[in-house]
């Protein structure tokens, strides 16, 4: 069971204390954990954001129900050396292969629903799920507080972003881009031709193949080899560059307590409405 706790939700403080007592004291027992209210934004501005009402309980990766998704796995640590540097070229390759490993699945899958079968030819949503970003600040030796570390994860997140595009853009150039981009503009001709031409070149200029592509948890901020230092909380804007976001948690936080719990999500709440606030109800074509 995964319960779903809003922050914002207006219940009294002796209720929200309570429900968060016993998130704190179930944390650690499996079929049992917490998650926040979240949407699935999209790789290209011409595609509106989702409400995630839905788990992919293998990665705990919220999502809208009844979607289909390739899911794939990139760990920063498995191209960096000692010292944290990355292998540049390594990494973006890995990336590259992972998008079209993804473009591969939603052609070779076996949907057991109607549903999902057209949710994948329309959409081809990609979870690639990049982790290690904590692992990265400890082997680095940076202070997990600084601002000047959230930059430089900022800088990386941001370059791994663009890559994912860049390679979904690839495959959309050879194969056509996502379908449903021509679902969002089926009643743009009903509007003149200068519109038409507009959103044609939109649809040129943002021509994913993917509707979905980066995936990230708020729990991949901690290094997964050591105790959860809640200094690294200060990372969670990562989160912000995430299309959708899993609740996948590899690190132990028995030192914690019901207090620390609480705050931390309520940190990610925070960051995940702000995200969501940001959304463009029209985007100027």
């Amino acid at each position: 069971m995964y319960f779903v706790v809003d922050p914002d939700r207006e219940v009294s403080p002796q209720q929200a204390a309570l429900v968060w007592k016993r998130l704190w004291e179930l944390r650690d027992l499996a079929p049992i954990g917490a998650m926040l209210p979240a949407i699935v934004s999209s790789a290209s501005p011409l595609l509106s954001d989702e409400r995630a009402d839905g788990l992919h309980v293998t990665s705990l990766t919220q999502v809208p129900g009844g979607t289909a998704w390739a899911q794939l796995v990139v760990d920063l640590v498995n191209y960096a050396d000692e010292g944290g540097a990355l292998r540049m070229v390594a990494l973006e390759a890995a990336l590259r292969a992972a998008v079209k490993r993804g473009e591969r699945r939603h052609d070779d899958a076996a949907w057991p629903s109607g549903m999902l079968q057209d949710d994948s030819r329309i959409n081809r949503r990609l979870s690639i799920f990049v982790r290690g970003w904590g692992d990265l600040v400890a082997r680095r030796g940076r202070d997990p507080a600084a601002h000047t570390t959230l930059v430089e994860l900022r800088h990386l997140a941001a370059h791994v972003t663009s890559v994912l595009r860049d390679a979904s853009r690839r495959i959309a150039a050879q194969r056509g881009h996502c379908p449903a981009l021509d679902v969002a503009g089926a009643r743009v001709p009903q509007h003149g031709c200068e519109m038409n031409a507009r959103w044609r070149k939109a649809v040129a200029d943002n021509a994913v193949r993917h509707r979905n592509l980066l995936t990230l948890s708020p729990w991949d901020v901690f290094a997964r080899d050591r105790e959860a230092d809640l200094r690294h909380a200060n990372l969670l804007p990562l989160l912000c560059r995430a299309h959708s976001v899993s609740f996948r948690r590899d690190v132990s936080i028995r030192h914690w307590n019901a207090r620390e719990f609480r705050k931390f999500h309520e940190r990610i709440a925070a960051i995940l409405r702000r995200s969501s606030e940001r959304t463009l109800i029209a985007k100027r074509i």
